[in-house]
């Protein structure tokens, strides 16, 4: 019974095989192509072998020219930079006797110029300073001397209006006159640094009536005090502490010699600015 039933299955795969094949369609080519085999190399020609003559009238085939071959130039190459060949270095030539006394003359004449620049330099700064100097000078002098011509023309007008004596109503206006005129001096005091500007004889005058005033107010002060002082002693109350007529009277006489001869030291002042 089993081997009934094998023989049936083997059966109808024989027959099912055919159909399995024509659904399955032809089989794919290979990838791997074969490679086609080389041609047989010609045999040698034996020795008793007679070649096959053409038959007379046959079209002989005309020969194949060989082709021809065109010798290919190669490119010429581009011609090479001519390269600069380095200067020679410079020969060192000994400086000779005639070239070196040019040059050391050359030398002193540009030392000797110099030289002589500065000196030229020299002077006339001194120059300019000098003149600078003078100038700066003279303008103190003019200044000076304004200043003292305005102060004695004052000083001489306050002279005149001193009271002279023996008036026994002008005591006391002699005494305050005096000093007063003596404290007139602000201009004098002022122009101390620039008498030296002045002419020696006009400053020597000038210092001379200065200090003539001053003393004449010192001595009126002083015997102003002491009649003062006496008054006091005496216990004499009124009146007023003057010194008696003939003291007034000698400080009234120094005081017109103190300004004697002024107006010509003012002139010398005008003169001078």
């Amino acid at each position: 019974m089993l081997r009934m039933a094998v023989a049936a299955f083997l059966l109808s795969l024989a027959c099912a095989a055919p159909v399995l094949a024509a659904d399955e369609g032809p089989a794919p080519a290979p990838l791997v192509q074969p490679l086609p085999s080389a041609p047989p190399s010609p045999a040698e020609e034996t020795p008793g072998f007679q070649a096959v003559r053409p038959l007379p009238g046959a079209e002989v085939p005309a020969p194949v020219a060989a082709p021809v071959t065109v010798p290919v130039t190669p490119p010429a190459p581009a011609p090479a930079a001519p390269v600069m060949a380095p200067p020679p270095p410079p020969v060192a030539t000994p400086a000779t006797e005639s070239g070196l006394l040019p040059l050391l003359a050359q030398s002193g004449v540009a030392a000797l110029m110099i030289a002589l620049g500065a000196l030229v330099a020299g002077l006339v700064g001194i120059a300019t300073a000098n003149a600078g100097r003078r100038r700066d000078e003279a303008n103190r002098r003019k200044s000076a001397a304004a200043t003292l011509v305005i102060e004695l023309e004052a000083r001489i007008q306050a002279f005149e209006a001193v009271p002279v004596p023996p008036n026994a109503e002008a005591g006391v206006s002699f005494v305050s006159a005096v000093v007063a005129l003596a404290d007139l001096d602000y201009g004098w005091r002022a122009v101390q640094g620039a008498l030296y500007l002045l002419p020696e004889r006009l400053a020597g005058h000038l210092a001379v009536h200065y200090a003539a005033v001053h003393h004449v107010a010192k001595f009126i002060k002083g015997q102003s005090f002491a009649a003062g002082l006496r008054m006091l002693q005496a216990n004499r109350i009124g009146g007023h502490p003057c010194p008696d007529a003939g003291t007034m009277r000698e400080a009234h006489v120094e005081l017109a010699a103190a300004f004697r001869g002024l107006d010509k030291i003012v002139m010398g002042l005008k003169s001078t600015s």
